[in-house]
């Protein structure tokens, strides 16, 4: 019965263990099921985020604005980015696994070693980032600078397996730098080296910069003036008491040309002008000043000499007023003179002309006198010309000079000019014109007709008688002055003559005066000019002139003039214009041309012997003695013909320019 019980008991108790067992590995079965799917699921989602961390630092490999390369040991290349491809201008497959320093950075064979050593001091250094700088090229000879921050990876046994690069280019940034620092070392420069002086004073005036023109002049060195002496210790006694009464008078203002004496370290002293600018900071609070100086000894000295000098110019102006004073009175005197003798002169010599013009009416005058009257009758009006130039100059400088005025027209003074000149220019073979004539027309003025006239024929004359061929023109143009009824005239006349240097142009409206081309080409009193700038300057007026040597002339002079309203009929009447261009009596002197060609002919035949003896008998003027030489020549030519016509209409003009063209 015990034995039952006992066995019933460990029965019990066997099963009571065995069913224990069963449940608990029951529930260790399900809670490793769930552990399972636990862990499972931590997998899936830590490699979720490695996948993520992946991308993610793909996305910046790939897209790094930046040069990233990874690289063993042996400097073999693993990768490169894109924009290390698009850099260094090479493919990724064509250069991974390549060298890192010869085929990715093509350093040159014999430097490679001097790189490759300084990336392997990269490994003395594991634990850090290495920043390194280097150059690198591009292409063939594209060289560019780049910043590398160099990282070192290993792996689970702590070997480093590969080396992370990221480089930036800093080419443009080493240039700029480069640049700066040229443009500081100019600056610099210009400071130490500048022709004046440079310095700053802080709120206790001492000295804390100064350029190197500053110290040579006052002989210390930099060491011994910056931050140990004061402005005072610079300047004398009183240029300091006078430096500080200014700042204290004005502070913190600008100071200008302020003259002070400074103290050489030789104790000698030279003069300077200083300018002075203060500098505040943020709060306002004054920090330093900044100062220019400029030696300005010699001036002093000059002032000082200047000043002596100018005691003495006093004095001299003095004795050069009363010396001017005195020249004043020759001069009025002169001009007296000059007025009462030209105007005695031409009373004998206006009766010279008359009594030659009477000899030369003389019908009882030889024949071979009247060739020397007429020369005497020309020379006569030549110098009386002359006489008048004197005397009307002694009358604007005497002050006598008076205004007539009267009513005329643009038209009849250019009419009255053409009738003067336009044979005198055909004889020349040059064109005398008026351009545009068609702007004088109706154009009726009030004033001193007879100056204007004069002005014009001084200009004309002049342009005759330096112009050998080409042309002279006259242009008249009108405007509106500023008065009314006031026009403002401006007459031109330009030639094609020998021109008047430009170094002479400033003295040919001086009395007495004429270019060296003119007093060597013609005689004259060299007044003509003269009297024109000052009849011009009487009827308030203006003169200029523009010339080029040996091209031709242009003078232009500007009137204002009173432009008349009721015109007078007679005066349109004669304001009928005429010929403009010389061209126009060209016929009249040609035919005169041809005519001497003819008798030129007749005179050059072989049957006249008698060359010689007509132009001897033209020369001393036996005007009957040739006639009869003539009728004996037997043939018939019409050079003697015209040659017999001249002689009896006596044109002694043309026979005397038949035998000088002949003898030539």
């Amino acid at each position: 019965m015990i034995d039952q019980i006992i066995a019933i008991c460990i029965a019990s108790t066997l099963l009571f263990y065995a069913y224990f067992y069963h449940n608990a590995y029951r529930r260790e079965k399900k809670l490793r099921q769930i552990l399972f799917r636990k862990n499972l699921t931590n997998s899936e989602e830590i490699e979720r985020v490695i996948r993520e961390k992946e991308k993610q630092y793909q996305d910046i490999y790939d897209t790094a604005n930046s040069i990233i390369i990874r690289w063993s040991p042996d400097f073999r290349i693993h990768s490169v980015n894109p924009y290390a491809e698009e850099f260094f201008q090479i493919a990724k497959d064509q250069v991974e696994g390549k060298d890192l320093v010869l085929d990715l950075f093509r350093i040159q064979f014999e430097k490679s070693n001097e790189i490759k050593s300084l990336l392997w001091n990269i490994f003395h250094r594991p634990e850090q980032n290495i920043r390194q700088e280097f150059d690198v090229y591009v292409g063939s000879d594209d060289k560019r600078t780049v910043t590398w921050s160099n990282r070192i990876l290993k792996n689970e046994f702590g070997y480093p397996y590969e080396v992370l690069s990221i480089g930036i280019d800093i080419t443009n940034r080493k240039i700029a730098e480069e640049n700066l620092m040229k443009s500081y070392e100019r600056i610099l420069d210009l400071y130490n080296n500048a022709p004046c002086g440079y310095h700053s004073l802080d709120k206790d005036n001492v000295v804390v910069s100064i350029n190197d023109t500053e110290l040579d002049w006052l002989g210390y060195s930099r060491e011994e003036i910056v931050g140990n002496l004061r402005i005072n210790d610079l300047l004398t006694p009183s240029s300091y008491e006078k430096f500080e009464q200014i700042v204290h008078s004005f502070p913190h203002e600008n100071l200008t040309g302020v003259e002070l004496e400074f103290v050489r370290k030789d104790q000698s002293t030279f003069f300077v002008s200083l300018n002075s600018i203060p500098t505040f900071d943020k709060n306002g609070n004054f920090v330093i000043s900044k100062s220019t100086v400029f030696d300005i000894t010699d001036r002093k000295i000059a002032e000082d000499k200047l000043n002596d000098y100018s005691q003495k110019i006093q004095l001299q102006n003095k004795r050069l007023q009363k010396a001017v004073e005195a020249a004043i009175k020759a001069n009025q005197s002169k001009s007296v003179f000059f007025s009462k003798i030209t105007h005695e002169l031409r009373t004998p010599l206006h009766a010279v002309i008359g009594f030659s013009q009477i000899l030369e009416k003389d019908p009882n005058l030889p024949e071979h006198l009247k060739g020397y009257v007429n020369s005497l009758y020309e020379n006569g009006v030549h110098l009386l010309g002359m006489i008048n130039d004197i005397l009307d100059l002694s009358k604007i400088e005497a002050g006598k000079m008076t205004e007539t005025r009267e009513k005329f027209s643009l038209v009849q003074l250019w009419d009255t000019l053409f009738s003067m000149f336009s044979y005198r220019f055909a004889e020349k073979n040059i064109q005398f014109e008026l351009l545009h004539p068609e702007t004088i027309e109706n154009k009726y003025y009030e004033a001193d007709l007879q100056k204007i006239r004069q002005i014009l024929v001084n200009l004309l004359g002049n342009a005759l008688k330096f112009t050998n061929q080409g042309f002279v023109n006259m242009e008249i143009q009108t405007k509106y002055g500023l008065e009314p009824n006031i026009d403002l005239v401006k007459f031109i006349v330009k030639d094609s003559g020998i021109g008047i240097p430009r170094d002479q142009l400033h003295s040919i409206f001086e009395a007495f005066q004429q270019t060296e081309q003119g007093s060597s080409y013609q005689e004259g009193t060299g007044l003509g000019l003269s009297i024109s700038h000052q009849l011009v300057d009487f009827l308030g007026g203006t003169i200029q002139v523009e010339s080029d040597l040996n091209k031709g002339s242009t003078f232009v002079f500007e009137l204002p003039l009173n432009h008349l309203q009721d015109i007078p009929i007679e005066l349109l009447q004669k304001s009928k214009i005429g010929p403009t261009d010389s061209k126009e009596v060209w016929h009249i002197t040609k035919a005169d041309d041809t005519e001497k060609e003819f008798v030129q002919n007749f005179l050059n035949s072989k049957e006249n012997p008698f060359k010689n003896e007509i132009l001897m008998m033209i020369k001393i003027q036996n005007f009957g003695q040739l006639l009869q030489l003539l009728g004996t020549i037997p043939f018939d030519d019409k050079g003697k013909t015209i040659l017999l016509e001249k002689v009896k209409n006596k044109r002694y003009k043309f026979l005397i320019d038949l035998v000088q063209s002949t003898s030539s």
